[in-house]
């Protein structure tokens, strides 16, 4: 039988040991000048076989220091890529949602400071975990702040697939006139590290979202922690050419 490419031969030994402990979490693996000698490997096979290590979520690439250790088992992680404002707004449609909690709430101080919002304000709260696919470890945990009036989306028939904005707008016949999107990084908050399946200490990409609906009024925010290793986020801008004269009649 044919030998594997000797990229896949290095990935695969690499692996093997940072699974059996030879490379604790944390620590370093050899610069790429001492495992090029080791596996007697150039550096552009070295660096096919690290890369493949690097999009499992094994290591971080480092190439003049050595890359460090971030975990024992290839993680999962959501990319998630923006081509247009609508996936802008939420998540790819492969994800499902599980509801932990519903309840009516009105904002203290500590919550209407971090979602924007006046002191005493009543919200439909929704409290979920994100899946994608069948997987069974959360990518997020999300909080739905939804004016009472639309409490009723949990009646859509695909509440727990589709985007709970695109619920309400079919159901109410509300308007999504404008999103703001605000991407900031904390702490897993205590109360989220069991739900998350994260240690102490684990540092989460929060993603707030508010949907300002036809008459101007936010009538949806969410916030979604993701645990830092498994989450991307990344969109594309395309500078737009104007002519002289569309310039002008702006």
């Amino acid at each position: 039988m044919k030998s594997p490419p000797l990229h896949l031969q290095i990935s695969q030994k690499i692996r093997l040991d940072i699974q059996e402990g030879r490379y604790h979490l944390g620590a370093r693996l050899p610069t790429e000048e001492e495992l090029c000698k080791q596996f007697k490997a150039s550096r552009p096979t070295l660096r096919q076989a690290l890369t493949t290590i690097a999009n499992e979520g094994l290591i971080m690439r480092r190439p003049r220091t050595g890359s460090t250790v971030l975990a024992s088992q290839p993680q999962i992680v959501l990319s998630h890529s923006v081509n247009s404002v609508n996936e802008l707004l939420d998540y790819p449609g492969v994800m499902v949602r599980k509801i932990l909690a519903m309840s009516y709430i009105k904002t203290d101080t500590t919550l209407a400071n971090t979602i924007h919002c006046p002191v005493n304000m009543e919200w439909f709260r929704i409290v979920s975990l994100r899946f994608q696919n069948n997987s069974n470890i959360p990518l997020c945990l999300t909080n739905y702040y939804i004016l009472p009036k639309y409490a009723g989306v949990i009646k859509h028939k695909k509440h727990l697939t589709i985007p709970i904005s695109e619920q309400i707008v079919e159901m109410f016949d509300e308007v999504i006139q404008r999103a703001k999107v605000e991407i900031y990084s904390q702490k897993v908050p205590p109360e989220y590290i069991d739900e998350l399946r994260v240690d102490k200490q684990t540092s989460a990409l929060v993603v707030m979202r508010s949907y300002l609906g036809k008459d101007q009024q936010t009538f949806q925010i969410t916030t979604s922690h993701h645990p830092d290793d498994r989450y991307r986020y990344s969109f594309e801008l395309i500078r737009e050419q104007r002519s002289m004269s569309q310039t002008i009649r702006k």
